[in-house]
C-alpha cells in the first residue's frame, strides 16, 4: 500500500486529457492545421472511443479490495473444508471394520448347482 492509502485518502488518477490536449495543440501549431481539419476530427473520435471503453472497463472490473476480500473468503472456506475432511478421515479410521463378508462354502455351492439342475430338468419334463 502507498502512504496515501494508509492515511485513508484515495488517490486521484492523473489527468491525461489535459496533457493530450496540449500535445494535440502543439502538433496542430507545428503543422499549421486548422481547427476543423479531418485529422483532428479523427483524434477527437478516438478520444470519444477511448473514454467509452475506459468507462466500460471501470464498471465491469471489480476493485482490488473486493478481489482481496473474495480471495480471503475463499481461503477461509478452503481451510474449513480441509479441517472438516481431516476430521472425517480421522473418525473413519477410528471406526471398527464392518462385518466380514460371508463366504459360501463349497458343499453349499455344489448343492445349489445340483438343486438348480434337477429343478430345471423337472420343470422342462413337466412342460413338454
Amino acid at each position: 500500500m502507498s502512504a496515501s492509502d494508509k492515511s485513508g485518502q484515495s488517490q486521484t488518477p492523473p489527468d491525461y486529457d489535459e496533457e493530450f490536449t496540449q500535445a494535440v495543440e502543439k502538433f496542430r501549431e507545428q503543422h499549421k492545421l486548422p481547427a476543423d481539419d479531418a485529422v483532428l476530427l479523427l483524434v477527437e473520435l478516438f478520444r470519444i472511443h477511448q473514454h467509452h471503453w475506459d468507462d466500460l472497463r471501470r464498471r465491469e472490473m471489480p476493485s482490488f479490495e473486493q478481489f482481496r476480500t473474495d480471495i480471503g473468503t475463499l481461503s477461509g472456506a478452503a481451510k474449513t473444508f480441509h479441517q472438516q475432511v481431516s476430521a472425517l478421515i480421522d473418525a473413519l479410521k477410528k471406526q471398527p471394520p464392518g462385518q466380514p463378508e460371508e463366504k459360501i462354502s463349497m458343499p453349499a455351492a455344489i448343492f445349489a448347482v445340483i438343486a438348480a439342475l434337477l429343478g430345471g430338468y423337472l420343470i422342462g419334463r413337466g412342460w413338454l
